[in-house]
This record gives structure tokens, sequence and C-alpha cells, in this order.
């Protein structure tokens, strides 16, 4: 004390001398007042009182003796004045105490004296406040006081707080705890002033015992020893054992004791850290005291009162006071000497963790719960236990019991709310007394849980991280409190709250608000598996104890808590890779998100596969299970309801019913997508589970996958059944919708890893969705959606996920179930175009393999057989094309590879959008595409034009390939210089030498349009060839020399081969032409078709083979390729179809009379050739016009009925004519060789050709072009190759072989005239034929009916070409010795004998100018060389005789008066050819046919009144000129000549005349023409004379009157005639027949008639000379002349 109290003394001397002053004074003045109040009763004081003032004054005025040295002697008077019982000098004694206290006089010693006096006070219960007053002074001025001396005055304190006066015991309270501060405060101030000293201290032992602690402390610290010896009573009194330095203590309570010993902990704990002293205390002691005094808490248990009514021992019942304190002491050393009482606090929590039995009374769980809410608020305190115990293997599992503890708690608390609700008030172990509330106390806006109709409501609200403790503070209750049902539920909530907020503390190593000293440190290494363990730990717990909360908690504010919680401790298990735990908790939040019985149906599949689960989440579960096996009263508020998500594990009973969600579900799914969102990275596997829940929500609530992905609420009517949505609600869709999409958006944030976890989550569940819908029930799109999503939201990076996504994609792309297909599709196609479009960091135009990976998905779509979903692919294709056609660098063959894919079997509409995706390509796109592609290009196109679906489009197809022969052209310079490496893209053509890149690939184009001339639709032929025959005539220059070889032998002859082959195989049924579309007739079979198709095809090839004829020529081969082409030709042309094989000439045509310039070099070859086209001719001719060949070909000439038709084809007018017109094509070439056979086959030909009839239908064509005077162009044609034929061989310089075809040139012209008349008719050509029925045939068949054509402009040309043959060739030998003159008058015979017969009256004039052409010329030659001329006379004769006197009629009316004049001026001709050239020379003629020529005279001189022909009187007048030359020309061949003949031929009589039978003599011929004109004179006129006598006064016809006056002048002309006559020519017969007829004449005088009167008169006239008897000559001299005169 000397050193405090010297400092002191110092420090107030020096400072301030005038308040030493001052005090002492004041000092002397009080004890002055107390000597007088003492002077009566007490002088002993008052002396000590005198003594003390003049003890003061002597240290007043000395400086050296201060007043300090005296105080102990000036305490004397003031404790006596204590131990009077005087009230007022005590008081007065008590006051100048505290003044020397105050004044820090009083030195240890003083203490002592002044701490006696208080003591006997105390004892005497005297001023008891005072004296804790002084107490305190005393021991607070300063440091004065320690040791013993602090004891008794703390045991002072102690005495006074268990006295019976509540304001002492309340000061005396409140003193100690102040004192008791104050000792450990001393220890702090000690330890300041003694650092040096604790420095130097050696370590202590371990096991030291607490003897040798206070020992130590003896030594070293004097406060510290005062406050270890305080801290080592407390624990003995609060022990109930005698305490060792407060000696003097009579009374002690155990909560007091507890109170002291708590606020020391509490507030000193750096004393207990830094003093093993202290440290072995509260080990030893103090946490033997605590659990020692736990024991009545954990043995006791709370049962039932027993029926007998005896109480259980009251010794062993908890007791709340003591308890609470307990407890309260318990978190104390638990929160500030957890490092130091590791095994210690194990115990604690373990207790605890006890205290929380369903067992228990309610207020010691409530109070365990406080102190649990204390720890865990702390993630420091959480870190260490899980560290110490947990970690630790023989160690009790702290945080897992605590937190395992804690949901049984809470499930137990709602198991007996609603059992003690259901009992009416029967309440169980250890629950509170009071009921809790029923559904009807529930107001509005109430927070809490409902379970089972109990309603426990959250009573407290605690801050995050806040403990706030309320019955452990219940500090001055002596009986445990009325504790509300509800409030260990409340907070068992807040305490799961923060414990989960700890764990994540000490996960994320976050540090505390309010960090507390002495705090473990967790090092790196520590951290990972105490993390692990911590989840381990807690994560069961946690979940057994959230999951009944969020089922059961009412409000939206308590859910969100728990939910977000979960959330939260989710994310940490996924952090720490925990998937178990993450997992569970998922499942929860996932499970909680529908009604029970459908989360159970949905998950059972999920928790079968999932982890093995620990038994508290079990008993969760179960739990959950049976709070909805009975839900009371309460309903939560439905605020939508729809249909179940169909789906395997779904029973039927919850298919059927509709699905009801509450607020809360909707919640829960919202804390689902914000766990996803914000932690996505973490949540791996569990994404499965994740996106199942979020599939059946977004079903239930009716939202359906819109473009890109995004969910949009389905316009649905209020009406639908089963589906039902509040308008709440309703508002709320888009919100859910759009946290759904930023869920799959956040996806961009991922990590590859997670990524992909996210989206194999998908596939699963897509895979789930396509097994449903393989079970025919309507799919959720939802994963397909989400998938296209994702791809779209992570595009950057879209190699990472493409393949997965859409190797799935594909699999769904295949489903049967259209609106699985129709979305698996729509999201592979939008995503290849939005990938397209995407600006990727390596420009997409330059990356082939992500070209080629992002394309590949399109092009496997072509494996899909669904046409919906190829549609859907080349939809994609065409945009594709339209947005990024010109960036497909690399992809242009998948591309062209996808819209070939398309097949027949895929419909109209397919094909349709894929040829326009292949339009594009092929109009905008070839130049940028690769040279490699252009084959697949044209194979493409090809195919399109070969598909049958759709004819228009087969059609562009191959315009399609016309555009790429221009490309190919405009762009050949680039194609000719780009090589391509890979050769095998294009096709190998055998047979040719090695051809160039760039011709190969107009080979391909060639040899796909050959391919497509054979389709079978007539449309796509016609186009496919003109395509082919126009690229080959446009750009076949562009072909190297040998490539025309390929070209022809590989393309153009295999396609005229396929077409033969195939043409001859077509039907010849009628096409149905499907009611609308109108087919010509030419076009109404198969066959009729192909026809067309042959046409184009041979007139394409022969104008190649025209065109390129030089070329081909240089190549070799050409006459084989000669001689095929013309095979082919000859084979189209002996075709049925007439329009085949026209076309076929006219190719034929176009080849003979091409390239006319020949080369010299090749003659040999040349011959060859025109030798082979020569045949080739003559085979056609013969096979086309033989028209009764085809049946006899087949065996046993028996005909199918079938082939009639076929077999009685003929050939077209111009076709015959086509095929006449080439050969002078042909004959230009073989003249030099042209043989008498080759021209018999020839006329064969020609012969056959014009026989032909002509088809009724053909008819209209030649009727329209051709008159009837001009020839028909086959005929004209015939006629040209007749007269150059003839032309070659009349040449001077021709040699003999071709002159010697003269004869038969001849025969064949006569042939052919021959038709004038007698036209050759169908009848007679097929009348040999096997058929019995032809024209019976024909007749039931139109279509080969015939007509009869003009033959005669034919054969009239043909007369007149012979004629002038005649008169330029008639002495040439071979016409001379072949007879032929005979042969044209035999010819001539038939139009001339039939005359007016005649087809046309041309024909017969034409005949006989022809005949007296011909006589005149050939007479001449007949009388040169009669020996070659015998046969000819009597047809001469005959033929003449025919003509003159035909049999058929000529009236006026049919030809008019001049025709008929004209023909008499004609017959007069023949009469003067006969006068001119055969009379004269009758000499050098055969006699037989002199006669005939007289006899024909005299026929014609006049006609008999008895010729039945005569039916006209005109018919007779006109011929009367006529009559009149033959008449003249007779008299002057029969009387006037006289001329020797020189040759008298062979005589035949056959032919003569009755008349003149027997005559036989030179001049019997005359004579005998004399006779028969008189005796027809004769009949003439007695005729007449008998016909007008009859007639009366009738005259008689004109006609009789016109012949009587004819025969009147002929005989008055025969008068004259045979007066003028040398004797010998006329004989008597003559004359007495002449004579005789004068009384006929005489007759005719009566005649009325002035002509007849005229003519008699002239005859009556001429009779004068032979009145008068004439000159007679003898008999002898008449009979002498035996020749006919001349």
């Amino acid at each position: 004390m000397s050193f405090v109290g010297g400092g002191m003394v110092g420090g107030v001397g020096v400072g301030s001398g005038n308040d030493v002053h001052k005090f002492v004074e004041a000092l002397q003045a009080d004890f002055k007042t107390l000597s007088l109040e003492t002077k009566k009763k007490y002088p002993q004081i008052k002396e000590a009182c005198e003594e003390a003032i003049s003890k003061l004054c002597t240290a007043g005025s000395s400086q050296q003796n201060s007043v300090y040295y005296t105080v102990n002697q000036i305490l004397y008077p003031l404790v006596q004045g204590c131990e009077t019982k005087d009230l007022k000098i005590i008081k007065f004694c008590l006051g100048m105490m505290q003044r020397l206290i105050t004044q820090q006089v009083v030195d240890q010693k003083g203490a002592l004296y002044i701490t006696n006096a208080l003591w006997t006070l105390m004892e005497h219960n005297i001023e008891e406040v005072k004296v804790l007053q002084t107490v305190t002074l005393l021991l607070t001025t300063n440091l004065v006081v320690h040791g013993d001396t602090l004891a008794k005055a703390l045991v002072l304190c102690f005495r006074l707080h268990y006295t019976k006066n509540p304001t002492i015991v309340n000061t005396a309270g409140a003193t100690i705890r102040q004192l008791v501060s104050l000792v450990f405060e001393r220890v702090y101030l000690e330890k300041d002033s003694m650092g040096m000293l604790q420095a130097t201290q050696q370590p202590q032992q371990q096991q030291q015992s607490v003897t040798n602690a206070v020992e130590e402390v003896q030594e070293s610290q004097t406060f510290a020893m005062d406050a270890f010896h305080l801290f080592q009573d407390l624990v003995q009194l609060v022990n109930a054992e005698q305490p060792f330095w407060l000696v003097g203590m009579t009374e002690m309570t155990r909560t007091f004791g507890l109170e002291l010993l708590e606020a020391v902990l509490s507030n000193f704990s750096a004393v207990f850290h830094e003093n093993q002293e202290f440290r072995l205390l509260l080990k030893e002691r103090v946490c033997a005291l605590v659990i020692k005094l736990f024991s009545p808490n954990v043995k006791h248990r709370q049962l039932p009162a027993p029926s007998n009514g005896t109480a259980a021992a009251p010794a062993d019942k908890p007791h709340f006071p003591i308890s609470m304190r307990l407890l309260r002491l318990v978190a104390i050393l638990i929160q500030k000497y957890h490092t130091i009482l590791v095994t210690e606090c194990e115990i604690f929590l373990s207790l605890i963790i006890k205290f929380l039995d369903p067992d228990k009374p309610h207020w010691q769980r409530a109070l365990a719960l406080e102190v649990i809410h204390k720890l865990v608020t702390r993630s420091s305190l959480i870190a260490f236990f899980c560290k110490s115990y947990d970690l630790k293997h023989h160690a009790t599992h702290i945080v897992h019991d605590m937190i395992a503890a804690m949901g049984s708690y809470v499930r137990y608390a709602l198991i007996n709310a609603s059992a003690m609700l259901s009992n009416g008030g029967q309440q169980l172990v250890g629950a509170p007394t009071q009921q809790p509330s029923s559904l009807n106390a529930l107001g509005n806006n109430q927070c809490g849980f409902m379970f089972r109709g109990a309603y426990l409501p959250l009573v407290a609200s605690f801050a995050p991280g806040v403990s706030k403790a309320v019955y452990l503070e219940m500090l001055d209750k002596l009986d445990a409190p009325m504790i509300p049902d509800s409030y260990g539920i409340s907070l068992a909530y807040a305490i799961l709250l923060d414990m989960t907020r700890s764990i994540g503390g000490v996960i994320q190593r976050t540090p505390e608000l309010h960090p507390m000293p002495n705090t473990a440190y967790i090092s790196e290494e520590e951290h990972k598996p105490l993390c692990l363990q911590l989840i381990n730990s807690s994560w069961s717990g946690l979940l057994s104890a959230f999951i009944p909360l969020v089922e059961t908690s009412i409000d939206e504010g308590t859910t969100e808590h728990i939910l977000k919680a979960m959330q939260n401790y989710a994310a940490l298990c996924g952090m720490l890779e925990q998937l178990q735990p993450r997992d569970a908790f998922i499942m929860a939040l996932c499970r909680a998100s529908f009604p029970p019985h459908y989360a159970m149906s949905i998950f059972t599949n999920n928790q079968q596969e999932a982890h093995q689960r620990s038994s508290s989440q079990d008993l969760s579960n179960q739990f959950i299970n049976s709070c909805n096996a009975d839900g009371g009263d309460f309903r939560p508020q439905i605020v939508a309801v729809g249909t179940p998500l169909p789906s395997a594990s779904l029973p039927h009973s919850v298919m059927q019913a509709p699905v009801m969600l509450t607020n809360k579900n909707l919640q829960c799914m919202r804390a689902i997508l914000l766990l996803a969102h914000h932690n996505g990275s973490i949540l791996g596997t569990a994404w499965h589970m994740v996106l199942q829940t979020l599939q059946h929500l977004v079903w239930i609530l009716g939202l359906k996958p819109a473009t890109g992905g995004s969910l949009q609420a389905a316009p649905k009517p209020a009406v639908e059944a089963n589906v039902g949505i509040q308008t709440a609600v309703m508002a709320d869709l888009p919100v859910l919708s759009q946290m759904i999409g930023q869920l799959f958006e956040s996806s961009q944030y991922l990590d590859d890893v997670a990524l992909h976890h996210l989206i194999d989550a998908l596939c699963k569940l897509s895979h789930e969705a396509m097994e449903l819908a393989y079970a025919n029930r309507e799919p959720s799109l939802f994963a397909v959606a989400k998938l296209m999503e994702t791809g779209l939201v992570n595009m950057p990076r879209i190699e990472v996920l493409w393949r997965p996504l859409t190797n799935h994609l594909l699999e769904v792309c295949q489903h049967r179930h259209i609106r699985m297909r129709e979305w698996g599709v729509e999201a592979i196609t939008y995503l290849v175009k939005s990938a397209l479009q995407f600006k990727h960091k390596q420009p997409l135009k330059e990356n082939l393999e992500l070209q080629t990976m992002l394309l590949t998905p399109l092009s496997e779509l072509s494996t899909v057989m669904h046409a919906d979903v190829r549609q859907r692919q080349l939809d994609c294709v065409l945009q594709i094309l339209n947005t990024a056609g010109e960036i497909l660098s690399f992809g242009w063959p998948a591309i062209i590879e996808i819209i070939g894919a398309v097949n027949e079997h895929h419909g109209e509409p397919l094909i349709r959008t894929a040829f326009q995706c292949l339009q594009l390509v092929i109009t905008d796109f070839l130049t940028v595409m690769p040279w490699r592609c252009l084959p697949l290009c044209i194979s493409t196109a090809a195919k399109f034009g070969s598909q049958t679906q759709e004819l228009n489009i087969s059609l562009t197809a191959i315009g399609l390939m016309w555009n790429i022969s221009d490309f190919f052209n405009q762009n050949q310079d680039k194609l000719m210089t780009t090589q391509l490496e890979d050769i095998a893209i294009l096709p190998d053509f055998p047979g040719t030498v090695k051809l160039p890149q760039f011709d190969k690939l107009w080979m391909c184009l060639y040899a796909k349009l050959g391919e497509l001339c054979v389709d079978l639709r007539p449309a796509v032929r016609k186009s496919a060839g003109q395509t082919l025959f126009s690229t080959i005539a446009a750009h076949g220059s562009l072909l190297n020399p040998p490539t025309w070889q390929a070209l022809v032998w590989q393309v153009l002859f295999p396609l005229l081969d396929n077409v033969r082959a195939l043409s001859s195989s077509a039907s010849n049924e009628k096409v149905d032409a499907s009611g609308n579309i109108l087919i010509h007739h030419s076009r109404n079979t198969a066959q009729k078709q192909w026809a067309e198709t042959q046409v184009l095809t041979l007139s394409g090839v022969c104008r190649v083979f025209n065109t390129k004829r030089e070329l081909l020529q240089l190549l070799g081969d050409f006459e084989r390729a000669w001689s095929l082409i013309l095979e082919f030709i000859q084979n189209a042309a002996l075709s049925k179809n007439g329009e085949v094989s026209l076309a076929a000439l006219k190719s034929l045509q176009e080849i003979m009379y091409h390239n006319s310039t020949e080369r010299k070099d090749a003659q040999q070859q040349d011959d060859e050739i025109w030798n082979i086209a020569w045949n080739i001719w003559l085979s056609i001719g013969m096979e086309s016009t033989r028209m009764s060949m085809s049946t006899r070909q087949l065996p046993g000439g028996q005909a199918n009925a079938n082939d009639n038709q076929e077999d009685f084809y003929i050939p077209s007018q111009a076709f015959l004519t086509a095929l006449i017109q080439i050969f002078p094509a042909i004959f230009q070439h073989i003249q030099v060789r042209f043989s008498s056979a080759d021209f018999d086959k020839f006329c064969t030909v020609l012969t056959n050709a014009v026989c032909i009839p002509v088809q009724t239908d053909a008819m209209p064509y030649i009727m329209s072009t051709v008159s009837e005077t001009q020839l028909t162009p086959l005929h004209d044609g015939i006629l040209e190759c007749m007269e150059l034929i003839q032309k070659e061989a009349i040449k001077p310089e021709a040699d003999a072989s071709i002159r010697q075809l003269i004869p038969a040139i001849f025969r064949q012209l006569l042939i052919f005239s021959k038709f004038a008349c007698a036209p050759p008719t169908f009848q007679q050509s097929v009348e040999h034929h096997k058929y019995g029925k032809a024209s019976g045939h024909y007749a039931n068949n139109a279509s080969v009916e015939v007509v009869s054509m003009n033959y005669i402009p034919f054969g009239e040309k043909s007369i007149s070409i012979c004629v002038k043959l005649y008169q330029s060739t008639a002495t040439e030998e071979a016409v001379v010795q072949e007879q032929i003159l005979h042969d044209i008058v035999k010819a001539l015979r038939t139009p001339l004998a039939m005359k007016y017969k005649c087809l046309s009256s041309s024909t017969w004039k034409l005949a006989i100018s022809s005949l007296i052409s011909v006589l005149h010329t050939g007479l001449k030659v007949a009388r040169a060389k009669p020996q070659h001329f015998a046969s000819l006379w009597d047809d001469l004769a005959d033929t003449l005789d025919k003509f003159l006197f035909p049999l058929s009629v000529c009236t006026i009316e049919d030809r008019g008066l001049e025709e008929i004049v004209l023909d008499e001026t004609i017959d007069c001709q023949v009469i003067e050819l006969l006068r001119d050239e055969v009379l004269p020379h009758a000499h050098e003629l055969p006699h037989q046919f002199i006669m005939q020529i007289v006899v024909l005279l005299n026929k014609g001189s006049i006609h008999s009144a008895s010729d039945s022909n005569i039916c006209y009187e005109s018919d007779w007048k006109l011929r009367e000129i006529f009559a009149k030359t033959c008449f003249e020309t007779l008299l002057q061949f029969s009387l006037l000549e006289d001329q020797a003949v020189c040759n008298n031929n062979r005589l035949n009589a056959n032919v003569m005349p009755a008349g003149a039978a027997g005559a036989v003599g030179k001049d019997f011929a005359g004579r005998l023409a004399v006779t028969a004109l008189l005796h027809r004179f004769q009949e003439v006129l007695k005729r007449f004379n008998d016909d007008e006598r009859q007639s009366g006064k009738c005259p008689l016809p004109r006609f009789r009157l016109s012949e009587i006056s004819f025969v009147l002048k002929a005989i008055a002309t025969l008068v004259v005639s045979m007066k003028k006559a040398p004797a010998a020519k006329v004989n008597k017969p003559a004359w007495d027949l002449l004579i005789g007829l004068y009384p006929y004449l005489v007759d005719c005088t009566t005649t009325t008639s002035p002509e007849v009167s005229r003519s008699l008169r002239e005859a009556l006239l001429q009779y004068t000379d032979l009145l008068q008897a004439p000159r007679l000559a003898t008999d002898n001299a008449i009979q002498s002349n035996g020749q006919q005169q001349q």
C-alpha cells in the first residue's frame, strides 16, 4: 500500500498545497463536531477526537509529517464511533470515513480498520446501505484493499445480500457484482504493470493442482491471487461447499452464485485464457460444477401424472432459475472458452442437445433452443465444433447431432400441435399447457405454420444472424414461465436459417460482423476437409427440418426464407461437389413445387436412382406423407389447376385428376429457378431434377414453347376442362416464363462442363418425353425447346455443345409423334440458321471444320423418313441459301446432297421445296461453288428431272441443266485451269482415252440428259432431248475431238438404243386423260408418246452427226458409226408410227444431202459408206411399201388378232415422199455402180409406194395442197427420180451398163401411166393376204380407212415423160429390140379404149396426142426395122378402133357442144395420121394391118341408123366432120390412089368385119370399102323413108334428119368419086348397088325438111351422068386387080 499511497501523497502535495490545507481544516472541523456530539455519552470518543485534531494540527503545520502518515491515528475515533449504536454518530463517522477514502489517504492498515468497523455495523444490521457505500468506495477508490481485507469486505457484502430488507438485498447484490468485477479488473491492471515479470515466468506443467496454482499466484500476482481466490470460493459456494478465502460466509444462493460466475466468465475471459491457474480452475472446478448441477435436468423426464396422485421427488426435478442460469453459463463457456474447454464443451453441447428431447419440460427445451441459437449465429463456433468433434473419429458429432435434433424438434412440434388439437387439449409429454390455435384463430396476414389444422404462429422474429433470448433473460422468475406452444418452432425456424447462414460463412470464409477473441483459426489445409465434414454432418438434419417447415409454412415470407436457405445450402453442396446432399435439397425443392401425391409419383423413379438417403431424410419424407394423409380443415389457396404431364411413373389415378397448384408451389418453382439461375454451374447431374420440375410446372400452367424456345402462356378458354388459372397467376405467367428464359440465357456464363451437364439433363428429359410420346400421349416439348434456347445463347462456343445437342435433336426428329418431330426439326433448323448467321471469332467462311460441323445435323435429317421433317429441313436450306448462301464455301456439298436426298415417296410439296432450293443454288451460287460440287449439281438436277411427282419440276430441272451448261461455257477458262485432285468425284467413262476434266464435266451433263431422254413421261423426254441436242449444238465445240467419240458412243448411241427398246415395248392402250386434260389423238397411247421421243432423239443425233461429220470422220470408227446410225434410222423408218418413220426419213434426208463436197483421199471409204446408205434406203423402201408381208413372218402365217392394226400399217404419203426424195442424194453417189438389178429393186419400191393408199386422216392435207391437175409430192418425187435416172441413161457419155436401163425405165413409166385410168386399189394389194376379211376388218376400224387418190396427173405425167423419152431414144438398139413402141401402144390402149369413161378427159386426150407423137416417131423406125415390130400392128389397129369407136357415151349435156367439137377434131387428127403416115406406106406395112385400117375408116365414114349408141340427133351431127374425113380418106385410099404394095404381110382375117369375110385379093379392100358404103347408104335411106311415113305429120328428130342429110351428101360424094376413079378400081356390083339406091332417093323427096331436100337435090343431081349408059369395063378387068388399093 505504501507504494500506492506514497505516489498519491507526492501527487497531491506537490500539485495543490492549498487543497491539503483546506482538507486538514475540514477534518479538524469534523472532529470537533464529533467531539461535541460524543462529549456527554462517549467521552472516550471525544478524547480520541481531540487527539486526532491535535495530530492534524501537527500534520498541517509540518510539511514532513503529512496527514497521510497520521491517518491511522485519525481513524481511531471514527472506528469507535461506529461501535456505538448511536445512529447519528455512526452516520457521521461513516461520512468522515468516506471522505478520507475519497481523498485517498487511507492506507492498507486504515482500510483494515474501516473494514472491521463496517463488519461490526453489518453484524448489528446498522446503516447497511451506508456500509455498502463505504465498502464500495473503499475498494473502488484505490487498490489498497487486497487479500484478506478484500475477502472480509466481500463477505460483508454477501452477508448483507442475505438480509431481510429487499432494498439492502438489492443494493448488496449490486455491490457484490460491482466488487467482483473490480477484483477481476485489477488483474488487468496488474498484468500491465508486471508484464516483465509475467514474461520471465517459466512455463507451467499441464497437470498442476489448484494448490500449486495458489502458491504460484501468491508469489507473483497479488490481485490475480485475490481474483483466483474469489472465483474459487464462488465455485465452492455454488457447489454448496465451504469457501477457502471468503471466511465468514453464512449463506449463499446458487442462483446468485451462478450469476456471479457468469458475469466473471462473460466479462473477463482474457484472465482465464492468459493464466494457466485460472484455466485449470475453470476446467476442474467450474465444468465439474456445471455438469453436476445439470444432473436433475438430464435425468428428469416429464411424464404424465401417475394415477395414485403421488408426485415425483422434488430433489430430482429441475429448477427453472438454476437451469436457466446454468444454461446461460454454459452458453458463455462455449462461446468464450471453447478453445480451452474442448472436451467440456462437447459434454455441454451434448447435454443441450439432450434438452431438446420431447420428454424434457417445455421450458427447458425452449431454453436449450435459445442457447443453440446463440451458438449457431457464430460461424466460427460452428467451424470449431465441426473441426473439434465431427472431424474427430471418437468424438461426438456435435454439429450433426445438433442439426438432427433440430429436425426432430421441428417435426415433433408440428405433430404434437396437431395431436393436441385433435385430442381436445390432452397434451403430450413436455407439451405446454395452453391449447394451440385452430384454423378459426387464423387471421389475415398471419405468419407461421399450419399442420393438420393446428396453427403455430411465428411468435418471435429475429434479424438474420442475431440471437435474441427471451427466457434466458428471465433472471427474476422463480418458476418456469408459460411458453407459447409456437415459440419453440419459431425459434427452431430461426436457428435453422442461421445455422445454414453460418455454414455458408464457414465454407465461403465470410468474416463475422463482431468477431470474438480467442477464436480458433482454420488454416487453408484444414478448410476443405472441414467444409466437407460440415456438409456431411448437417445436410440430412437440415433437410429433415426444412421439408416439414416448407410444407407447413403458410405465408410467403416464411416460405421465402426457408427456400432461400435451401437454395443457398444446395449451392454450397454443389460448390463442394457434394452431390448427394445437393441433389437431396434440390429434390426437396422440386417436390415442394407440386401437390404431394403428384410429387411422389413424379419423383419415385428419381429417388430410386438417386443416392441412398439418410434415415432423417426418410423420416422427413414419411412425415410429409403422413402430413398430407389428413390435411385437416385447412386448404391452402389453389391458384392454378392444370392437367398432369403424362409420365411413366404417374399412376392412372393421378393422371385422371387435375393438378392443383398453390401459391407456395409456384414460390418453390421460383426458388428452383433462382437456384438454377445463380448456381447453374454447380448443379451438375441435378439439372435433370430441376428441369423435370420446370417441365411439369410449365405443362400444368399451360406454357407452350414459342419460336426460339421461349415459353408463352397459351391462350386457353376459361371453361376448358381441368384447367383454371387465377387472374393473379395469369399476370405472373409471363414473369415465370421470363425467369425460365433467363435461366437458360444464363447458361452462357456456365463453364463447359456445367453446360454439358445442362444439355445432358435436357436430353435425358427429352428422352423421357419421347418414350411417353411413343404411347401416343401428348408429349412435353419443354426439353426440346430449351435445348434449342441453350444452343442459341451459347453460339460463341457452339462447337462445345453442338454435337451432343444436335445428336439428340436428330433422334427427336425421327420420333413418330408429329409434335415431337415438329419441335425437333424446328430446333435443329433454327439452330443451324442462327449458327450460320452468327459472327464467329474466326469467320465462318474460312472455317471448314465449323461449317461442316454446323451443316452435319441438317444433312443427317435426310435419313429421317418423315415428310414433315424433310419439309422443314428443306425450308431451312432455302432460308440458308437466301440469307447465308455467300458464306457457304465448304458447305456446298452438304447443301446439294440435302437437296438431292429427296425421294419419289416424299410427295409433291417436299419435292417442290427442294427444287426451289436447287433453283436458287444453280441460278445464284454456281460461281461461288467449288469445282467438285459441279458434278453433284448436275446429278441433283437430273434427279429432279427424273422425279415423277410433279411434271413441271422435272421440266424446269432440265432447264436448270441448260443453265449449268451455260455456266460451263461462260466460265470455261476458269474451269479448264482448275484441276481437281479428287478425281473420284467425276464419273468414269470406260473405253475412252484420258479425258480432260473439263470434258468429263460436260460428259456428266450429257450423260444425265441422256438418261432423262428415256424418262417415262413424254414431256420430260421431249424437254431433255431438246436440251441435250441444243446443248451439244451450242457448246459442243468446247469438247476435245476425242471426247466426241465418247459422246457419240457412250451417250448418243446408247440413247438411241434405249429409246428404240422402250418404244417397242410401250403399250398401245389409250392413256387415261384423267378427266380434264384433253390429249390429242396423236398422243393418246404410250406408244404414240414414245414415238415423239424417238423422233426427237433420232433427229437430234442425226443433226449432231451431220454437223460434226468431218470431225467424226477424222476419228476413225466412222464407218461403224455411219452403219449404226443408218441402222437406227432404218429401224425407225420401218416403225408402225407414221410420225417416227417420217422423222427417220427426214433425218436420213439430212444425212444424205449433207456434205456434198467429197474428199478425194477418202473415195474408197465414201463408196462403202454410200453402198451402205443405198442398201439401207432400199431396205426401208422394200419393207415399208411391202404392205402384205408382216403377217407372213408369223409362224404358219397365223396372225394374232391383236396385231391386226399393226400389221395393216399404211405408210403416209409424206413418208413415201420423203423416202423417194432421198433417192437422188444417194443416186448421185452410186450412179456409177447402179445396176439393172438395183433398178429393178428401185422400181419395186416405186411401184409399191405409188400403190400405197392414202389414209382418211391424211386426205385433207393432200387435198388442200394438191389441186386436181397437180401431182402429189410423192408422185412428183417418183417421176423426178425416174427423170434423174433417165437423164443419166441418155447422156451421150453414159456407159453401157446404165444405158441398158432405158427399156426398164420405159416399162416403169408405162406401169405408172396405167394408173391414170386404173388407180391401184388397197383391196388389190391385200387380196392375196392370209387375211380373209381384210376389208371387213378395216370397215370396223376407222383409223385405217383409205381413200382413192387422184392418180391422173401422175399417170399423165408418166405418159408425157415416156413420150419424150421415146422421142429421144426411139432408134436406140435396146428400145427397138425390147419393142418399147409396142409396150407404149399397149399402155395407151387402156385410156384410149375407155375414152369418155376415163376419170379425166385429159387422160385420153393426152393418150391420143402421145400416141400420135409416138407413132410419128415410131412408125418410121418400124418401117425401117420391120422384124422388131411384127407384134405391134394388131394391137395398134385395135387401139385405134377402140378409141375412135368407144363404148363410152358422150352427150352435149355432159360435155357441152364445144368440147364435143374439139373431141371430133382429135378423132380427125387420128384419121389424118393414118392418112399421112400409114396409108401412103401401105406397101411397107403388113397387109392385115392395112385391111384393119380400111375397115376402121369404113366404120367411121358413116354411122348406121341402127347404131344403138346414137341416141340423139345431135350426136350424128357432131360426128359429121369425122365421118366425112373417114369417108374421104377411105375414098382416097380405095378409089383414087394406085400405089404398088411392096410388102404383102401375113393376113389376119379374124378381125375382118362379117361383110368382108371371105374377100381376099389386092383390090378387094378398096372394092369392099365401096360396096360396104353403098349397103350402108341403102339401109339408112330405107329406114328414113319408113320412119317418115309412119310419123305422119310429126317431124322426125333432128338427129335423124342430120343423118339422112349426111347420107345423101355422102352418096353425092361417092358418085362423084366413083365417076373419077379408074375403071379398074370400081367393079360392076358397086355400080349396080349405086344405081339401086335411086328409088330410095326418090322416096325421100316427100320429106318436109329443107335440109334433107337440099342434100337430096345434090345427090340426085349426081345421078345425072348415070342416066346415060356409061362406058362399062369388063368384069375381068376389075377382078384382075388382086391387091387392095392403098
